[in-house]
C-alpha cells in the first residue's frame, strides 16, 4: 500500500494537481480525501466552482484511493451528481472511499462537502487495476 509521503511525490509530478491546487489530506487502504482552496481560477460564470473542476477533484482522488492496493489504475467510468452549487466556502473538500475493489475492477464513491460539512455533491467512478505496480 501506498502511504501519505508516497501520495504526496507522486501528486507533485502531476501538472494538472498543481494546475487545480489540490491538497491530499488523508490516504488510507481504498480510502483518500483531499480539498481545493476555492479561487478565482476555479470558478465558473455564476461564481461557484466549475463543474470540471470538482469532477477533476473527485475523479484524482478516487484514482488515488483505488490506487492503494499497489497498482497503477485508470478510469473506465465516472458519473457525478451535483447537488448544490459549490460556493461561499473557503474550501471544497472531497472523501472517496471503495464499495468494492475485485482483482481488476473496483467501484470507488466521492462525496464533495464545503467547509460546513454540506454535502454539495455525490459521484461514482470505476477504475480498470493494472498490472503496473507503484514504485
Amino acid at each position: 500500500m501506498i502511504d501519505k509521503k508516497e501520495a504526496d511525490e507522486i501528486l507533485k509530478n502531476n501538472g494538472f494537481v498543481k494546475l487545480m491546487g489540490m491538497e491530499l489530506l488523508e490516504i488510507r487502504e481504498g480510502f483518500a480525501s483531499g480539498r481545493i482552496r476555492l479561487e478565482e481560477k476555479h470558478t465558473n460564470i455564476y461564481n461557484g466552482m466549475h463543474g470540471g473542476c470538482s469532477y477533476a477533484l473527485a475523479d484524482t482522488l478516487a484514482g488515488i484511493a483505488a490506487s492503494t492496493y499497489g497498482n497503477c489504475v485508470t478510469t473506465i467510468d465516472g458519473k457525478m451528481n451535483y447537488l448544490f452549487p459549490m460556493k461561499d466556502t473557503e474550501y471544497v473538500y472531497c472523501e472517496t472511499q471503495a464499495v468494492r475493489q475485485g482483482g481488476r475492477i473496483g467501484l470507488y464513491e466521492a462525496r464533495i462537502t464545503d467547509d460546513n460539512g454540506k454535502l454539495l455533491a455525490t459521484a461514482e467512478f470505476t477504475y480498470y487495476r493494472t498490472s503496473t505496480k507503484l514504485d
